[in-house]
């Protein structure tokens, strides 16, 4: 919060520790919603440069630095997504030196995870993407996502059910459907 305040009175030193400080977060939610490295870089970028603009606009009261950044990551990254049509895209293929086969496995396992991570709806995705592997609150994620908490569990509940599913089946999951006591399929509210 003090690196705020300070960067709205123009003092250079405490952007720099700011961006020091967060800007692998903000790189990390950007390559986990579309695995690409120069998609997350951009939308890096633009999150700071944002900042720079908008810092006055940060209220402590809704929740922390942290949360702020990742609410304005999540903006800039779903601008981007939707201005590009591009809802995923492919794992980079740059494994290298690859030293044994349990390695090679854990690899594959990873790309797996992300691959499927990258298939889930995006409410889905960037809710697992903030609670799971950002770790942020339940409450920080839901003043994120704008929504209630009860919205962030929900949203996390049904990720990780179509997550699993992916990773069991190795096949995308319906993202609206269930399969109901009798068999029959029910369509999620």
């Amino acid at each position: 919060m003090r690196l705020l305040a300070e960067i709205v009175a123009g003092v250079e030193q405490s952007f720099v520790e700011l961006y020091r400080r967060r800007h692998n977060d903000v790189y990390r939610f950007a390559f986990a919603m579309a695995k690409s490295r120069s998609f997350a870089q951009d939308v890096t970028q633009e999150v700071f440069l944002n900042v720079l603009e908008n810092a006055s606009r940060f209220d402590s009261e809704k929740g922390t630095v942290r949360a702020w950044l990742f609410g304005c990551a999540r903006h800039v990254t779903l601008d981007r997504l939707r201005l590009e049509r591009r809802w995923t895209d492919d794992l980079p293929a740059d494994l290298t030196a690859i030293d044994s086969d349990e390695r090679l496995l854990a690899d594959q396992r990873v790309e797996r995870l992300h691959a499927a991570i990258a298939r889930l709806p995006v409410e889905y995705r960037e809710a697992l993407v903030l609670a799971e592997l950002q770790e942020l609150t339940y409450a920080e994620t839901a003043a994120v996502l704008d929504c209630p908490v009860g919205t962030v569990r929900s949203r996390l509940h049904r990720g990780r059910v179509l997550l699993t599913a992916m990773l069991d089946e190795g096949e995308p999951a319906d993202a609206n459907a269930n399969v109901g006591p009798l068999g029959a399929r029910e369509v999620c509210s």
